[in-house]
């Protein structure tokens, strides 16, 4: 009942109407992800306008890592019957905040599962890149993460090139020098803020609008 909830939460903060269009589609786009995606379509934090104006699903789980992602991917999005999937994740996972070390590979396999969910179910698959951070504020004993985060990426990566999946390199757009989120696109080194969205959505949008085109 709680993750139900908050599901219905998500939903009305994205503040879209599910209504199928004449091929059965309901979104463009779902796009799943930790709490990157879920401030996204805050007000006070980032762009919901971006969601509303292309008729894109946010469904953020703040604190999540993959593999409750994965678990809850088919409620998420499956059942919102988007015309594109796009799969955000792995902080969390470095961040141990399941209590528990996760290797690259086993966060890799968690997008896989999804993406070959959504793929299976005839939904369009964009992967993207872990955004930057050299720390987090809640998991102050991981060392590094900005070099975690850049293997990671290559393992996702090639999964997109693999299976003939989208990608958006949020990472490359957002990183600066040392491989961190600088100050002007956030004020915690790992949540983007508004800026930094903006930025994110220059990345995202042409992707989803080139597959929209040829449709």
């Amino acid at each position: 009942m709680l993750i139900l909830c908050c599901i219905a939460l998500v939903c009305a903060c994205s503040g879209l109407e599910e209504t199928p269009d004449e091929d059965g589609y309901k979104y463009e786009a779902v796009f799943i992800g930790d709490s990157i995606t879920a401030n996204w379509i805050r007000e006070d934090r980032g762009h919901p306008d971006f969601f509303h104006e292309h008729n894109y699903l946010g469904m953020g789980y703040s604190g999540k890592t993959t593999d409750y992602l994965k678990r809850l991917f088919k409620l998420s999005v499956i059942d919102k019957h988007p015309r594109q999937a796009v799969i955000s994740g792995g902080t969390n996972d470095i961040a141990q905040n399941d209590g528990r070390y996760v290797p690259i590979e086993e966060i890799r396999d968690n997008i896989a599962a999804m993406a070959a969910e959504a793929s299976s179910a005839g939904i369009r698959v964009v992967l993207c890149s872990v955004t930057p951070s050299r720390g987090f504020s809640w998991s102050t004993s991981i060392s590094h993460p900005e070099v975690t985060i850049v293997e990671l990426n290559k393992l996702i990566k090639a999964l997109a090139e693999e299976k003939g999946y989208g990608y958006a390199d949020y990472h490359s757009a957002l990183a600066d020098e040392y491989g961190g989120l600088p100050s002007s696109l956030s004020s915690d080194g790992t949540h983007p803020n508004k800026d930094g969205y903006s930025i994110m959505e220059s990345v995202i949008l042409p992707i989803l609008q080139a597959y929209s085109a040829k449709e």
